[in-house]
């Protein structure tokens, strides 16, 4: 997936090395919604606000419980193929717990 950046959210590393603490200020301060970090011409990193991440994170995290839930129940439906449950597995494996 490609992500566009504006030209202004685009920092190279060693300015943002130099200059890390005006960055973060900039996040903070709302001024930018995201710094992309560019080293050699290569976009390598973008910091966001915590607040972006932590709610990125959710939103994974609930897409994951969504395809989780939809493999469940698609596998529910299916009902097909031997059945075996996890102790005659183990013990047909050889597996201790």
């Amino acid at each position: 997936m490609s992500v566009a950046y504006k030209k202004d959210e685009i920092v190279s590393a060693s300015r943002a090395a130099r200059s890390f603490g005006k960055v973060l200020a900039a996040l903070k301060a709302q001024h930018k919604r995201r710094i992309a970090i560019a080293k050699n011409n290569e976009l390598e990193a973008v910091i966001v606000p915590i607040q972006e991440y932590e709610t990125m994170a959710e939103a994974l995290a609930l897409l994951e419980h969504i395809e989780i839930h939809r493999l469940i129940d698609q596998r529910k439906r299916k009902r097909s193929g031997k059945r075996i449950s996890l102790d005659a597995l183990l013990k047909d494996q050889d597996i201790a717990i």
